[in-house]
Protein backbone atom coordinates (compact mmCIF):
# COMPACT_ATOMS: atom_id res chain seq x y z
CA UNK A 1 0.00 0.00 0.00
CA UNK A 2 1.49 3.29 -0.91
CA UNK A 3 0.66 6.38 1.15
CA UNK A 4 0.31 8.44 -2.06
CA UNK A 5 -2.61 6.61 -3.90
CA UNK A 6 -5.33 8.86 -4.57
CA UNK A 7 -9.21 7.90 -4.39
CA UNK A 8 -10.42 5.17 -7.13
CA UNK A 9 -13.61 7.06 -7.79
CA UNK A 10 -14.78 10.81 -7.18
CA UNK A 11 -15.63 11.38 -3.83
CA UNK A 12 -19.16 11.22 -2.57
CA UNK A 13 -19.73 13.43 0.81
CA UNK A 14 -20.89 11.22 3.31
CA UNK A 15 -21.58 13.90 5.52
CA UNK A 16 -24.10 17.26 5.69
CA UNK A 17 -23.63 18.93 9.12
CA UNK A 18 -25.06 22.89 8.62
CA UNK A 19 -26.08 25.94 10.50
CA UNK A 20 -22.60 26.28 12.47
CA UNK A 21 -21.41 29.86 13.09
CA UNK A 22 -17.93 29.21 12.18
CA UNK A 23 -16.31 27.16 9.48
CA UNK A 24 -13.72 25.69 12.23
CA UNK A 25 -16.66 24.13 14.08
CA UNK A 26 -16.76 21.98 10.95
CA UNK A 27 -13.56 20.18 11.71
CA UNK A 28 -14.08 16.87 13.52
CA UNK A 29 -16.50 16.35 10.66
CA UNK A 30 -14.20 17.35 7.95
CA UNK A 31 -10.96 14.97 9.36
CA UNK A 32 -14.07 12.08 9.12
CA UNK A 33 -14.86 12.93 5.87
CA UNK A 34 -11.35 13.19 4.27
CA UNK A 35 -9.90 10.24 6.31
CA UNK A 36 -7.57 12.52 8.01
CA UNK A 37 -5.59 13.71 5.95
CA UNK A 38 -4.92 16.25 3.50
CA UNK A 39 -7.47 16.49 0.73
CA UNK A 40 -4.48 17.55 -2.21
CA UNK A 41 -1.25 16.08 -1.33
CA UNK A 42 -2.48 13.39 0.92
CA UNK A 43 -0.42 14.38 4.23
CA UNK A 44 -1.41 12.08 6.96
CA UNK A 45 -2.04 13.30 10.24
CA UNK A 46 -0.41 10.78 11.81
CA UNK A 47 2.70 12.08 9.92
CA UNK A 48 3.19 15.20 12.38
CA UNK A 49 1.31 17.49 14.97
CA UNK A 50 -1.85 17.89 14.49
CA UNK A 51 -2.43 21.77 15.80
CA UNK A 52 -1.21 24.51 13.07
CA UNK A 53 -0.74 21.99 10.12
CA UNK A 54 -4.39 20.94 8.96
CA UNK A 55 -6.94 23.94 7.61
CA UNK A 56 -10.71 23.90 7.51
CA UNK A 57 -10.16 25.52 3.55
CA UNK A 58 -12.59 26.95 1.34
CA UNK A 59 -12.93 25.54 -2.46
CA UNK A 60 -14.95 28.56 -3.55
CA UNK A 61 -12.79 31.17 -2.08
CA UNK A 62 -15.02 33.17 0.39
CA UNK A 63 -13.23 36.75 -0.90
CA UNK A 64 -15.00 35.90 -4.05
CA UNK A 65 -18.04 34.16 -3.34
CA UNK A 66 -19.25 34.78 0.77
CA UNK A 67 -22.31 33.08 0.47
CA UNK A 68 -20.15 29.89 0.54
CA UNK A 69 -18.29 30.58 4.11
CA UNK A 70 -20.10 28.11 6.20
CA UNK A 71 -21.57 25.71 3.67
CA UNK A 72 -20.03 22.19 4.56
CA UNK A 73 -19.90 20.98 1.13
CA UNK A 74 -17.93 24.07 0.11
CA UNK A 75 -15.03 23.11 2.74
CA UNK A 76 -12.70 20.70 2.68
CA UNK A 77 -9.74 19.29 4.73
CA UNK A 78 -6.24 20.29 3.72
CA UNK A 79 -2.78 21.13 4.81
CA UNK A 80 -1.33 24.67 5.34
CA UNK A 81 1.03 24.51 2.72
CA UNK A 82 -2.03 23.29 -0.05
CA UNK A 83 -4.29 26.03 1.52
CA UNK A 84 -1.33 28.36 0.98
CA UNK A 85 -1.02 27.90 -2.01
CA UNK A 86 -4.31 27.60 -3.31
CA UNK A 87 -5.16 30.92 -2.15
CA UNK A 88 -7.84 32.62 -3.23
CA UNK A 89 -7.48 31.08 -6.49
CA UNK A 90 -10.18 28.84 -8.29
CA UNK A 91 -9.19 25.44 -9.07
CA UNK A 92 -10.75 22.31 -10.16
CA UNK A 93 -12.12 20.33 -7.52
CA UNK A 94 -10.08 17.67 -5.83
CA UNK A 95 -13.11 15.51 -4.93
CA UNK A 96 -13.38 15.00 -8.86
CA UNK A 97 -9.70 15.83 -10.56
CA UNK A 98 -7.54 13.96 -8.13
CA UNK A 99 -8.61 10.43 -8.40
CA UNK A 100 -6.40 7.46 -9.14
CA UNK A 101 -5.87 7.28 -13.05
CA UNK A 102 -6.37 10.94 -13.55
CA UNK A 103 -3.43 11.63 -10.84
CA UNK A 104 -0.31 9.31 -10.40
CA UNK A 105 2.27 9.07 -7.86
CA UNK A 106 5.74 7.59 -9.05
CA UNK A 107 8.18 5.15 -7.13
CA UNK A 108 10.69 8.50 -7.34
CA UNK A 109 7.98 10.88 -5.97
CA UNK A 110 7.07 12.90 -8.70
CA UNK A 111 3.46 13.01 -9.98
CA UNK A 112 1.77 12.97 -13.12
CA UNK A 113 -1.31 14.56 -14.05
CA UNK A 114 -2.99 12.93 -16.78
CA UNK A 115 -6.32 14.74 -17.48
CA UNK A 116 -6.38 18.93 -18.26
CA UNK A 117 -8.01 19.26 -14.54
CA UNK A 118 -5.65 16.88 -12.63
CA UNK A 119 -2.23 18.85 -14.37
CA UNK A 120 -4.00 22.43 -13.62
CA UNK A 121 -4.64 21.26 -9.92
CA UNK A 122 -0.90 19.67 -9.30
CA UNK A 123 0.58 23.21 -11.17
CA UNK A 124 -1.70 25.61 -9.12
CA UNK A 125 -0.64 24.01 -5.93
CA UNK A 126 2.64 23.42 -6.87
CA UNK A 127 2.24 19.84 -6.35
CA UNK A 128 5.09 18.63 -8.92
CA UNK A 129 7.84 21.26 -7.66
CA UNK A 130 11.02 19.89 -5.99
CA UNK A 131 10.02 20.17 -2.15
CA UNK A 132 6.81 18.26 -2.85
CA UNK A 133 8.79 16.04 -4.87
CA UNK A 134 11.29 15.39 -2.07
CA UNK A 135 8.51 15.24 0.69
CA UNK A 136 6.64 12.29 -1.02
CA UNK A 137 10.11 10.58 -2.13
CA UNK A 138 11.35 10.79 1.94
CA UNK A 139 7.35 9.30 2.69
CA UNK A 140 7.46 6.65 0.51
CA UNK A 141 11.13 5.92 1.72
CA UNK A 142 10.23 5.69 4.97
CA UNK A 143 7.09 3.99 4.97
CA UNK A 144 8.31 0.94 2.76
CA UNK A 145 11.38 0.57 5.09
CA UNK A 146 8.86 0.39 8.12
CA UNK A 147 6.15 -1.72 5.63
CA UNK A 148 9.99 -4.18 5.55
CA UNK A 149 11.77 -3.57 9.16
CA UNK A 150 8.96 -2.52 11.99
CA UNK A 151 5.66 -3.62 11.42
CA UNK A 152 4.26 -1.78 14.20
CA UNK A 153 5.35 1.53 13.13
CA UNK A 154 3.58 0.98 9.84
CA UNK A 155 0.46 0.56 11.59
CA UNK A 156 0.88 3.84 12.94
CA UNK A 157 2.06 5.91 9.98
CA UNK A 158 -0.40 4.37 7.86
CA UNK A 159 -3.68 3.50 10.30
CA UNK A 160 -5.44 6.03 11.94
CA UNK A 161 -5.34 8.53 14.47
CA UNK A 162 -6.30 7.70 18.21
CA UNK A 163 -8.36 10.44 18.78
CA UNK A 164 -11.72 9.42 16.10
CA UNK A 165 -13.75 12.23 16.22
CA UNK A 166 -17.34 10.58 17.75
CA UNK A 167 -19.34 12.38 15.11
CA UNK A 168 -22.26 10.72 16.43
CA UNK A 169 -22.26 12.82 19.57
CA UNK A 170 -22.39 16.27 17.64
CA UNK A 171 -25.50 18.65 17.07
CA UNK A 172 -24.92 20.54 14.36
CA UNK A 173 -27.20 23.61 15.16
CA UNK A 174 -28.83 23.14 11.40
CA UNK A 175 -28.99 19.04 11.60
CA UNK A 176 -27.66 17.38 9.39
CA UNK A 177 -28.62 16.51 6.21
CA UNK A 178 -27.14 13.02 5.42
CA UNK A 179 -27.19 11.41 8.88
CA UNK A 180 -27.05 7.92 7.38
CA UNK A 181 -23.13 8.84 7.04
CA UNK A 182 -22.59 8.61 10.49
CA UNK A 183 -22.62 4.68 10.67
CA UNK A 184 -19.71 5.05 7.70
CA UNK A 185 -17.60 7.33 10.34
CA UNK A 186 -14.33 5.51 11.43
CA UNK A 187 -15.38 6.18 15.20
CA UNK A 188 -18.25 3.87 14.71
CA UNK A 189 -16.16 1.36 12.54
CA UNK A 190 -13.90 1.11 15.51
CA UNK A 191 -16.56 0.34 17.65
CA UNK A 192 -17.97 -2.29 15.77
CA UNK A 193 -14.12 -3.60 15.22
CA UNK A 194 -14.23 -3.44 11.50
CA UNK A 195 -12.19 -0.53 11.38
CA UNK A 196 -8.80 -1.92 9.28
CA UNK A 197 -5.38 -0.95 11.00
CA UNK A 198 -4.46 0.77 7.89
CA UNK A 199 -5.20 2.56 4.59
Amino acid sequence: MTPFTYSPEPHVRRHGPQGYADAASYRPWLRDEFTFRCVYCLFREQWGRLRGTFDVEHFRPIASQPGYRLSYDNLLYGCTACNTGKGKQLVPDPLTALVCGDVWVNEDGTIEGRTRQARRLIHVLGLDDREYTEFRLVWLEIVGLAAREDPELYRKLMGFPIDLPNVARLHPPGGNSRPEGIEQSYFVQKQKAILPETY
